[in-house]
Parts: structure tokens; C-alpha cells; sequence
């Protein structure tokens, strides 16, 4: 599996950076402000095998969510609100429906072609390319607010 990338933030700038695995000598390195960001795989994340810590903050939790811009899919129900308004607006509720249904389709559709990313709760670092830990579940808020900053 040669696809497997780690997207983190600059823990410097926030600037979000990519390398792929197994890290090079420039992996870790801000883009934007050169900061050092020093990975460190576990053995069994440079074998591709399940994601057990986190390369850039060791960090032992991990939740899993589609491989899909928040802000497009904001962007996106943003768009069928209006749409369907509109349509309501203009050609009553049958219409308005219809375009509902269509974005839902749509949103079907590509629910199921997107790709699991596995994100870290801590650093929120993001690991794509590996295979699945099936300890690894959906986003947990109370897991996410013992690792919130006060």
C-alpha cells in the first residue's frame, strides 16, 4: 500500500502540511514558517499495517470520519437550502422536494465512494492509506473535550 499520507498541523503556524510514509528527511517541515514538526511511525504504521499511535503526538486515540472538506459539505447544504427555497418560492412545495431529494441522492451517492480517513483526537492529525483499526469508531464529543484546551 503506497498511498499512506499523515496531513498535520504546524504545531508553529497551524498551516497544514502532508508526507507520505515512510517518512523522508523533509517530512515534519512546515511549508509555510519551516518549523520542524518531527514525525515518529510506529513499526506498525511504516508496515501499513492498523493505525496504533499517532506519528506526530504519540497520542493513543483516534476516531474515523469520511475524507471530505467540512467547509464544502457546509458549502453544500448551504446551496440546497437555498435551492429548495427557491424552487418553493417559485414553483411551490413539489419542487422545493424535488431538489431536496436530488441533493439527498447526490449526498448518497458520494457517502459511498468517499474514503475513510482516520483523524487524532489530540493533535488532529490525519492518516489516510492504512489498514482499518476496528477499534477506531465515529467522532466521540466526550472523548474530544478531555483534549480540549481550556
Amino acid at each position: 500500500m503506497s498511498g499512506a499520507q499523515v496531513g498535520f498541523f504546524c504545531s508553529s503556524c497551524r498551516r497544514y502540511n502532508v508526507y507520505a510514509l515512510p517518512p523522508s528527511g523533509d517530512a515534519g517541515l512546515c511549508v509555510e514558517c519551516g518549523h520542524r514538526n518531527p514525525p515518529a511511525p510506529s513499526a506498525s504504521l511504516l508496515a501499513f499495517g492498523p493505525i496504533d499511535r499517532c506519528p506526530q503526538c504519540e497520542n493513543l486515540y483516534f476516531y474515523t470520519r469520511k475524507d471530505f472538506p467540512q467547509q464544502l459539505g457546509c458549502a453544500a447544504v448551504t446551496a440546497t437550502i437555498v435551492l429548495s427555497s427557491v424552487a418553493y418560492a417559485l414553483w411551490d412545495v413539489p419542487a422545493a422536494i424535488a431538489v431536496l431529494a436530488l441533493a439527498s441522492l447526490a449526498d448518497l451517492a458520494l457517502y459511498h465512494r468517499l474514503s475513510e480517513v482516520t483523524v487524532c483526537y489530540r493533535c488532529h492529525a490525519e492518516l489516510r492509506g492504512f489498514a482499518p483499526n476496528p477499534e477506531h469508531g465515529p467522532f466521540d464529543m466526550h472523548r474530544a473535550e478531555e483534549y480540549q484546551q481550556p
